[in-house]
């Protein structure tokens, strides 16, 4: 939604509290749309000097005195207003104890005389509320029907309690008298069809984000994510993120593609990382401001959970798929014995299942299994009887009589098989006729893969001679093999590499790799005389996308193509394949890459990123809904085709307001030690003043009445913002922890969707780049 300004030229506004810290951005802003703004302040904990730019200004004027005891007379104040905004209030944690008498006068008396003039003016009136009014809240993201968590007798409650009277009296005269009122509390996306790559706590996953709201929602908390993200330095690593925000948007949407063919679709609200070309920083900028030729950080390494995979068990793959035990027959030495052993329960069960009144023919099918040392897994589980490691496994079905063992190990030999299957095979399940695996390439590749199929599987293969339509080919007919594959995540529609393979160990990610390369790679020509450069090709473009990942694991950067190509027997007919290209490569083997391997690219790198100019920004429909995941501390995660997507503070804060931002900075400025609350994990989200000022407007141009949330969803743990912090001033200070302060929330952060759908609000300024700004007005202002 679009809301169209409501206040300009010629409106006359009240702002209370005017000369503090985010009153006195507001007033900024409203004095530049040509507004007449009349600021009241007592200075108990604003400053002048905040305001002291605009006291030559026509259309400015600097009120001393307490709302508290009422408008004074004063001949700025006596004319009628448009809007007031009621702002004043002491807001830091070192004022709840010096001025609690203060800040509830100021909460309560104070919003009842200044309602009584909206009234008589018939001026909108705007409550600048705050996400106190929840407490300690027990429900994360705080929605605006949340009621709250407070403790009306501690010593935060002063605050929390005169805001939430503030709120009640606000609605009240709305109700009864009429009043045109609104109440602000105050506290980036990509599209749903882009890939993401994340942990979350079992594999390692990379789908579309869509896939992962399908499974757990579309907002929701996250324990035990992690995904790839980066540091000051440009080093990235596996880094928690904490939640999965979805929401949807009217934002202008847009595809941005680089350098290397790397691309991310987006909304213009929403920030890529940007070089600046003086300073050479790593800055977010949002992409409707983002230039053709602006370089991007886009990530040439990844860091992730490792976990080795040894053995798949045919047990599960039963299990998972829901397979009828009956169906299944298990057989292993040994087993006859045991069958014999438990034959009158085994008679029973045979009887019971077919229903026979005698039990003559059952005694003849247990014998038969007693002979051949096979039974059904029904029978198996029924009898609680273990299943031997050494057991075998078996489809009850006309002519099935290929056997799997029970659980197959993974070998590497079977790991370079699935490289080569995805390269070059395909999965036919026309059940109960037909059901086998297919692989077409040279003769001599398929003469190793026969090899490790019939070693590690032992199953029959059949060969396939070269013809004149076709190429040599194998095929394995195992319904039981097709099971196998699609429980590892490899009988997918459209080729994948799955997110167990793409999270091994780099020893074991080489051999799917170099299976895939004697399928799918360039065998002979120039190219390969070379020496150093690889070529790998493929129609599916979810193949392509988890091709980049598994390089990345190396720190390879591959270069992306999209092609089309033709052939004789189908004429002008086109058809499109996407090329990855590794060039100059050493050592060349993907068998030695897992002990080291480098890339001469011309790019400039900075850590494990890569600068790649932006070649083409191009408007895309926008997805029901956009999403973004809060990573506390780095605020960054790997999207798309491997691009880096992206509390309120800034300058005129107080040192000395008791908040974690101007302590934090104020001490890391003085070279003294950073003293964090508590275990320092407690979190909140923390949104630049710029940010909050135009969610504040927003709301006073709208005509909602609230309450509305507004600040950010970036969430960061006190530990996370004073280290930042530290990193940002170039400080030496340490980090120290002291006794939590009573009644000091654990977690706080809003939701926002209601700003987003009523007002059209997204926050842009990511957390570095406030703090950066916020740390450079306290150098000036420190000295």
């Amino acid at each position: 939604m679009k809301v169209e300004q409501r206040f300009g030229p010629g409106h006359r506004i009240l702002v209370t509290g005017g000369a503090g810290f985010v009153p006195s951005h507001l007033v900024d802003v409203l004095i530049e749309r040509g507004c007449t703004v009349v600021a009241v302040d007592n200075f108990v904990t604003g400053s002048k000097e905040n305001v002291a730019h605009l006291l030559d200004t026509p259309n400015f004027t600097l009120v001393q005195a307490d709302v508290s005891d009422g408008l004074p007379a004063h001949p700025a104040l006596a004319e009628r207003f448009d809007a007031i905004l009621h702002m004043a209030s002491p807001a830091s944690p070192t004022d709840f104890e010096k001025l609690p008498v203060e800040i509830l006068r100021v909460g309560s008396v104070a919003t009842l005389h200044l309602l009584e003039r909206a009234a008589a003016d018939g001026a909108r009136f705007l409550l600048a509320s705050t996400s106190e009014a929840y407490g300690d809240p027990k429900e994360h993201p705080q929605r605006e029907t949340y009621w709250g968590n407070v403790n009306p007798i501690g010593v935060r409650s002063v605050y929390d309690e005169a805001k939430r009277f503030s709120e009640a009296a606000t609605m009240a005269y709305r109700r009864s008298r009429g009043v045109d009122t609104a109440i602000v509390r105050i506290f980036n996306s990509i599209l749903a069809d882009e890939m993401v790559l994340f942990d979350d706590g079992s594999e390692l996953r990379h789908e579309p984000v869509q896939a992962l709201a399908d499974r757990i929602g579309t907002s929701m908390p996250l324990d035990g994510y992690t995904v790839p993200a980066f540091d000051a330095n440009g080093r990235v690593s596996a880094s928690e993120a904490t939640w999965l925000v979805g929401h949807p948007t009217t934002a202008p949407c847009f595809r941005v593609t680089t350098k290397y063919g790397r691309a991310l679709a987006v909304t213009g609200d929403h920030s890529l990382f940007r070089r600046n070309s003086a300073t050479g920083a790593i800055e977010p900028v949002p992409v409707r401001d983002l230039r053709i030729g602006d370089q991007v950080a886009i990530a040439s390494r990844v860091e992730i959970t490792e976990r080795d995979r040894k053995n798949a068990s045919l047990l599960t793959v039963f299990e998972q798929s829901g397979t009828d035990s009956w169906s299944v027959a298990v057989s292993w030495a040994g087993l006859g014995q045991l069958l014999h052993e438990r034959r009158r329960e085994i008679v029973d069960l045979i009887a019971t299942r077919r229903g026979a009144r005698d039990r003559r023919s059952s005694w003849g099918t247990l014998a038969r299994w007693r002979s051949a040392e096979d039974a059904p897994l029904a029978v198996i589980d029924a009898l609680d009887i273990p299943v031997s490691s050494e057991a075998t496994v078996r489809r009850y079905a006309a002519g099935a009589q290929a056997r799997l063992p029970v659980q197959v190990d993974l070998t590497d030999d079977l790991l370079w098989l699935m490289g080569l299957y995805v390269a070059e095979g395909c999965l036919v399940d026309q059940r109960p006729k037909n059901a086998y695996l297919t692989i077409s390439c040279d003769d001599e590749t398929l003469d190793r893969a026969q090899a490790v199929i019939e070693a590690n599987l032992g199953l029959h293969v059949v060969r396939a001679r070269k013809t004149t339509q076709r190429g040599p080919a194998l095929y394995v007919h195992s319904q039981l093999l097709l099971d196998l594959w699609r429980h590892l995540g490899l009988a997918t529609t459209e080729k994948s590499i799955p997110g167990w393979i793409l999270g091994l160990p780099l020893s074991r990610l080489k051999w799917f790799l170099e299976g895939y390369r004697q399928g799918d790679g360039v065998h002979s020509g120039k190219k390969l005389a070379e020496g150093n450069r690889h070529e790998f090709s493929t129609v599916s473009t979810r193949l392509k996308d988890d091709l980049v990942v598994a390089f990345a694991r190396f720190g390879l950067l591959p270069s992306i193509g999209h092609y089309a190509s033709t052939m004789k027997k189908t004429g002008d007919r086109k058809y499109p394949f996407w090329r990855l290209t590794l060039c100059n490569v050493s050592p060349w083997s993907p068998l030695e890459w897992d002990l080291g391997v480098e890339q001469r690219i011309t790019a400039d790198r900075q850590g494990d990123l890569v600068w790649a100019g932006v070649t083409a920004i191009e408007p895309v429909q926008a997805t029901p809904l956009v999403y973004d995941f809060c990573v506390p501390g780095k605020e960054n995660f790997w999207a798309g085709s491997a691009v880096m997507a992206h509390n309120t503070y800034g300058p005129r804060m107080r040192p000395d307001d008791g908040r974690a931002i101007p302590t934090f900075i104020s001490q890391a400025l003085r070279g003294e030690p950073i003293t964090v609350h508590g275990t320092g994990n407690q979190t909140r989200s923390i949104c630049y003043v710029a940010d909050l000022v135009r969610g504040i407007l927003l709301l006073l141009d709208s005509t909602e009445s609230g309450p509305i949330n507004c600040g950010t969803e970036h969430e960061m743990s006190m530990r996370e913002l004073a280290e930042t912090i530290v990193a940002l001033c170039d400080s030496k200070s340490e980090v120290t922890y002291v006794t939590r302060s009573a009644d000091d929330p654990e977690k706080r952060r809003p939701d926002l969707t209601l700003a987003r759908e009523l007002l059209g609000y997204e926050p842009t300024v990511a957390p570095e780049e406030g703090l950066r700004r916020t740390i450079e007005h306290f150098r000036e202002r420190l000295g």
